[in-house]
């Protein structure tokens, strides 16, 4: 339907506006913008293709050749994109010596058009692209672990931290005997925890080294107790394949590896079985700062070492709703590179991975904000809710019961559902109420 605005003479009608009229809107999502044009009438077709045509997005070619980043540059151009040339971050690295990196900034239609012209040249380019354009958030669905699975479309995960240890950073040695490990896990389950995590071996660079014999003495006895009494995964945080192998044969359905499968023989172990596992980047070894902290981009390195490391699970049987992903806050990154990150979170939908941000307490959020472990909660409240905004998926929290009631508000504000219900059928009060209602 159109309407014609009565302006009267020259500008007079629109003076007279309301001063809130007209504003500009930043939706969470595209999604967001189609239910909005679907809303005055559009149809959804029209109202999706309306959005690609104006929807802007900035896309990042990393260790291209100069013959093709000459071509795309100048495709790019006749769509009225932007595109800008520079020296590869990657020459030497993966990449010819010669290569180029591309920031290309445009509308979804144009990348689109971008796309169709590269399909002529071959070599899957185009398929490249038009998978960037999809991943701005990943299609969010059923993480599985053994028997259990979360339904990530629905709700964010939170993952409890159990550290059977005598010198974790921030609880060292609160829960080392087994029997009030296992009580702590119980407690966890009933504050809302999805995912018990338990820690016989803490990253803490001044912990001494131990052997897969003692991890397993330390977590063994707990993991057994708690498969047998809850009814959510219970993970473990290890790094050794031979730790992992013990462990699920004692009930464990989740391994978490710091070190993205740097043991030679953990991706087979997990393999098989129907396990599930995090995935985590690291730039060096556990308990030691790297030689050096140079990435050639951040982002770029972490996603390179994901990919190859996911791939690698995938290659020994671990189905790919069986893994998820950690960029490794704080695991060889400085404190600006971690931020990075968190601003950056959206990138790593690339993967087609759920995300999992493990920040509780640590000391990034400590010296932000020139505090103890002790006194950040609040910081970790704030790091997870502002990662469940960029995209996260699982939280891991030392505070479950806290971080629980910040992972359902704050996946209240991104548009998930609150107990099942879409959000806008609910009263203040938390009553259902009918279509014919909430339109009146």
């Amino acid at each position: 339907m159109s309407i014609e605005p009565d302006l009267g003479t020259g500008l007079e009608g629109l003076i007279t506006l309301p001063r809130h009229s007209v504003r500009v809107l930043h939706p969470f999502n595209d999604t967001q913008t189609v239910i909005d044009l679907i809303k005055l009438g559009v149809s959804r077709r029209e109202a999706e293709q309306t959005v690609r045509r104006g929807s802007g997005r900035t896309l990042r070619f990393d260790g291209v050749s100069p013959t093709l980043a000459q071509a795309i540059v100048g495709e790019f151009g006749r769509t009225g994109g932007a595109a800008t040339a520079g020296p590869s971050a990657y020459r030497g690295h993966g990449a010819a010596d010669d290569a180029l990196d591309l920031i290309l900034l445009g509308t979804v239609m144009q990348f689109e058009t971008l796309a169709t012209s590269l399909a002529a040249r071959g070599g899957g380019l185009e398929s490249t692209v038009r998978q960037a354009l999809a991943s701005t958030m990943w299609g969010a669905g059923v993480f599985r672990m053994g028997p259990h699975a979360i339904d990530l479309g629905r709700r964010v995960g939170v993952m409890g931290i159990l550290n059977v240890t005598p010198d974790s950073f921030f609880d060292g040695g609160r829960y080392f005997d087994p029997d009030r490990a296992v009580e702590r896990g119980l407690a966890m389950v009933q504050e809302g925890a999805d995912i018990i995590d338990v820690g016989g071996d803490s990253a803490n660079g001044e912990a001494p080294a131990i052997d897969a014999a003692e991890e397993i003495r330390r977590v063994g006895p707990v993991v057994k107790a708690l498969a047998r009494q809850v009814a959510v995964p219970v993970a473990v945080d290890t790094h050794r394949a031979e730790t992992a192998a013990a462990v699920l044969d004692l009930g464990a359905t989740l391994i978490n590896d710091i070190t993205g499968l740097g043991d030679p023989d953990m991706a087979s172990v997990i393999g098989r079985g129907d396990a599930g596992v995090c995935v985590m980047h690291i730039l060096g070894v556990p308990k030691s700062f790297p030689p050096n902290w140079h990435y050639r981009t951040v982002l770029g390195d972490i996603i390179r070492f994901l990919e190859a490391r996911t791939d690698q699970a995938v290659s020994a049987g671990v189905g790919r709703d069986r893994i998820c992903v950690d960029p490794g806050i704080e695991f060889g990154k400085l404190i600006g590179q971690d931020l990075e990150i968190f601003r950056r979170i959206p990138e790593l939908h690339l993967l087609g991975f759920p995300i999992l941000i493990a920040a509780s307490r640590k000391t990034m959020i400590g010296n932000v904000l020139g505090l103890p472990s002790k006194e950040s909660l609040e910081g970790t409240a704030a790091v997870n809710a502002f990662s469940i905004a960029r995209g996260a998926h699982i939280i891991r929290v030392h505070d479950v019961q806290f971080m629980v009631r910040i992972a359902r508000m704050s996946e209240a504000l991104v548009g998930l559902t609150i107990d099942g219900t879409p959000m806008e059928r609910c009263r203040s009060d938390g009553k259902i109420v009918d279509v014919e209602e909430t339109l009146g």
